[in-house]
């Protein structure tokens, strides 16, 4: 593959370039890490016909200095032509004015977040062969924080309204014969249809009904014979695709949102849909058809709806390794095993100790980190008395050899029941049991006796109670800090907190991005920890080259 190549550099430019002092970041990471991986990597997203696209490597350094700068397409559009330490860094002549906004958001599209990824891990490659992270004594550091996706909360009439909207806003852009013959044959009425200013409720249901209506029109109307003939002949497949997603997610808001009405109600004939309650609507339902992969979470009290961020650094160089975007209301331990095995597999890196916070303490990470050779070291969840001031789990004695359980009066009990859902067993002890003990109101208040659950990971808690009050972890805990320090530089510095698009694949490529920035910045600290300003002191002069007059 072959890319277009700048205009060589001016005596003019040579002279600027020389009067510059040396940029704190972007003088350094020039001399650091050697960009031009991705010339290779990227070759395929190109045709080797007609005109000669820019170098990837050019576009990937615009791209991280733009999230350095946390500047919009248009800003870094400007910022290139006017600032010289960034011309400079991605060696373009000072004249250079050839960047279009619509050429680095239309560049992200290119290369998605798998590219990004890709991209991210070569840099951490360059750093592990400088001997800046990647020994196998390090500590890796795992935690996650909540971004804000900007969704609006929607009622489940505006959440369907806007569905519809999507999908015939869509074929109108994109299909215009399709959309012409829509409007012949299904009235859209109901979606510009107002309720008056004090409606009852009775009017605001049969609205509700009527547009709940229309959307199941809509999707029916697009099975009919004569439009499946034209839409699956549709030339352009990307646009046919758009199409079908868009109708997806209108099918899923309408079953997650309404149920059929009761048509032998007497009081309600002519009402065919209704809202459904929601207590009934499932917990993973959507949000916005605008953004489908966004989720409501909470934390402490403060609503999220968005993504949550894990991410994986080094203790040691206070490197991100790996930082991923999933789903807001996604549990932090559930691809902990996922995470840490791809930061092993790419780089042929194992740590030997890995810590978390206790939402990230489940007893299978912690038996399946035990046979790997790592130590793991997590607080367990809180386990005290109950809410009720009840005898907790903590004060029996379970036997795991005798699978029995004692109580604190001395009874043993066997009698047991697995619990699949929950990984474990549900031990009871017999209520007559129960009635005779002396401090029976201060262990249980059921008529049928008390209960004690044991984890099938008994052990694995059991050693980790043991563990975590040795020095050696309480060393490792002190290391926690530094990822909350590295959240905060990701989330608050580097505009994580906020998502600046929709779907969690472009949300991707932006966490991807700051990944490289961050660590780049650690490079540079690394290398130069003692000069981080300007030095303003005129470099020697260049000798130039002499050009041989033919």
């Amino acid at each position: 593959m072959r890319y277009k190549q700048l205009d060589q550099m001016s005596f003019a430019d040579l002279e600027v370039y020389s009067v510059l002092p040396e940029h704190p970041v972007w003088s350094r990471a020039a001399e650091l890490l050697d960009f031009s991986f991705a010339d290779e990597i990227c070759a395929p997203l190109y045709s080797t016909r007609g005109p000669r696209p820019y170098a990837p490597s050019l576009k990937l350094k615009l791209h991280i200095v733009q999230r350095y700068y946390n500047l919009s397409d248009r800003e870094m559009e400007e910022r290139v032509i006017g600032d010289l330490f960034i011309k400079r860094f991605l060696g373009l002549p000072v004249s250079f004015i050839g960047f279009d906004h619509s050429t680095i958001g239309l560049d992200r599209e290119r290369m998605g977040s798998a590219l990004f990824d890709a991209c991210h891990h070569h840099i951490l490659a360059q750093a592990k062969q400088k001997g800046l992270w990647g020994d196998n004594e390090d500590v890796w550091l795992i935690d996650s924080f909540h971004t804000n996706g900007h969704i609006a909360r929607l009622s489940a009439y505006r959440l369907i309204k806007q569905a519809i909207l999507r999908v015939v806003n869509h074929l109108k852009r994109a299909h215009p014969a399709l959309y012409r013959q829509l409007g012949r044959e299904l009235d859209l009425q109901p979606l510009t249809q107002k309720l008056p200013a004090k409606a009852n409720p009775e009017d605001i249901a049969a609205s509700f009904s009527r547009l709940v209506v229309l959307a199941y029109g809509l999707l029916h109307w697009f099975e009919k014979e004569a439009v499946r003939a034209v839409f699956w002949s549709w030339k352009n497949r990307d646009r046919q695709l758009t199409s079908l997603e868009r109708q997806a997610i209108l099918f899923r808001i309408l079953t997650e949102n309404t149920l059929p009405g009761d048509p032998e109600d007497p009081n309600d004939p002519d009402r065919a849909y209704r809202k459904r309650p929601r207590k009934e609507r499932p917990a993973n339902q959507l949000l916005s058809s605008m953004d489908p992969d966004a989720r409501v979470s909470k934390k402490r009290s403060i609503t999220y709806r968005g993504d949550k961020i894990q991410v994986i650094m080094s203790a040691a160089n206070d490197m991100v390794l790996l930082a991923e975007p999933v789903a807001g209301n996604e549990t932090d331990a559930h691809r902990l095993q996922e995470l840490l095995k791809a930061v092993q597999q790419k780089h042929d890196v194992k740590p030997h100790s890995v810590v978390a916070d206790s939402a990230y303490g489940r007893g299978y990470h912690r038996r399946h980190l035990k046979t790997e050779g790592i130590t793991f070291a997590a607080p367990l969840q809180a386990v005290g008395d109950n809410s009720t001031g009840l005898y907790s789990n903590e004060k029996f004695t379970y036997d795991s050899k005798g699978e029995a359980v004692t109580c604190p009066a001395g009874q043993v009990t066997q009698k047991k029941n697995y619990n699949r859902h929950l990984e474990g067993t549900q031990y009871s002890f017999p209520k007559q049991v129960c009635h005779t003990y002396s401090l029976r109101e201060q262990c249980t208040t059921s008529v049928q006796g008390r209960t004690v659950f044991i984890s099938d990971y008994y052990n694995e808690f059991q050693e980790a109670k043991t563990f975590n009050k040795t020095e050696e972890a309480k060393k490792l805990f002190q290391k926690r800090n530094a990822i909350e320090r590295k959240n905060n530089e990701l989330k608050n510095h580097n505009g994580l907190g906020h998502a600046r698009t929709y779907t969690r694949e472009r949300r991707r490529v932006y966490v991807k991005v700051v990944s490289m920035v961050v660590n780049l910045k650690q490079l540079v600290k690394q290398r130069n920890p003692l000069t981080l300003g300007f030095v303003r002191k005129r470099p020697p002069c260049l000798v130039l080259p002499v050009l041989q007059v033919q």
